[in-house]
């Protein structure tokens, strides 16, 4: 290939471990896109000074991974809905001599659900969602926007849960104690883990989802392990699951547009590759 060769990448901190350099260059090398994609180890107290030079270099792009999300609200220029409603960004995209922060989360949060789940079972079930920090925020917002009748937020802080309701402050959405969490879930048609609680190198997540009624859905936005300690539960419960690589994939989709001008390939094994990947470096 010929021309000019556009330039995006991942920064955060630490940023090794990340999957995006594999997806997107796959991406590129299936759809015969001249471009590269890296990474970028970038520490938290650098960032808005690193981001900020983005302007002066050929970098079209960069998505944002922790611990950086907010520092890279804080940097941009200008910001899109989705990020001004978020208070974070996961995508800076240089566009007529600004620095534009995006945020490609709702989206990529949403795009499973209306895949497996279908937007009328959400639109006729309570949802329990799990978290109250950034990708808990995500995931609330496209709840709401898809319509969800009612949500219900747990956190291990009770605190934090609280306030995410206040903030919001709709009659469809309440904050429940920690202590409840087991009860809380048992007529729920759709649990979301949106913590780090399952995670390789992490507690797995304290909730029993044994009550729930068969053949409702969980959805966890962890991908390392493949099976969290959750969906394996759900499992054995006759319950429905998706995985984290899921959305990894969809919010993904977008900034690949952003930064190169084109929509990645569909159907190309994207995911098979990734688990490969992941099942190989266990």
């Amino acid at each position: 290939m010929t021309g000019h060769i556009k330039i995006a990448g991942v920064a955060g901190w630490p940023i090794h471990h990340s999957l995006s350099p594999l997806l997107q260059n796959y991406w590129l090398k299936n759809c015969k896109t001249n471009g590269a994609y890296t990474m970028f180890a970038v520490h938290p107290n650098e960032a808005i000074y690193a981001f900020k030079t983005l302007k002066k270099t050929t970098i079209n792009g960069l998505n944002v991974t922790l611990p950086l999300k907010a520092l890279a609200f804080e940097a941009a220029d200008e910001v899109t809905p989705d990020a001004q409603k978020l208070g974070v960004c996961n995508v800076l995209c240089k566009r007529n001599g600004k620095l534009v922060g995006h945020n490609t989360d709702m989206e990529g949060f949403a795009a499973p659900l209306l895949e497996h789940i279908g937007h009328h079972y959400i639109l006729n079930n309570a949802v329990t969602l799990v978290g109250a920090g950034g990708a808990a925020r995500a995931a609330l917002g496209s709840l709401l926007a898809l319509g969800a009748p009612e949500i219900r937020i747990i956190n291990r802080s009770n605190k934090r849960a609280k306030k995410l309701v206040s903030n919001i402050n709709i009659p469809n959405l309440h904050a429940y104690n920690w202590s409840d969490r087991h009860n809380i879930i048992a007529d729920t048609g759709l649990v979301i883990n949106a913590t780090a609680a399952g995670m390789v190198g992490h507690e797995k997540l304290d909730i029993d989802v044994s009550t729930m009624k068969k053949g409702s859905w969980i959805y966890d936005l962890i991908y390392t392990p493949l099976e969290t300690p959750l969906m394996k539960q759900a499992q054995k419960h006759s319950l429905n699951t998706i995985g984290g690589l899921e959305m990894l994939i969809a919010q993904a989709r977008p900034s690949f547009r952003l930064f190169y001008g084109t929509e990645p390939p569909n159907n190309v094994g994207a995911k098979e590759m990734l688990i490969k990947h992941l099942q190989a470096n266990k």
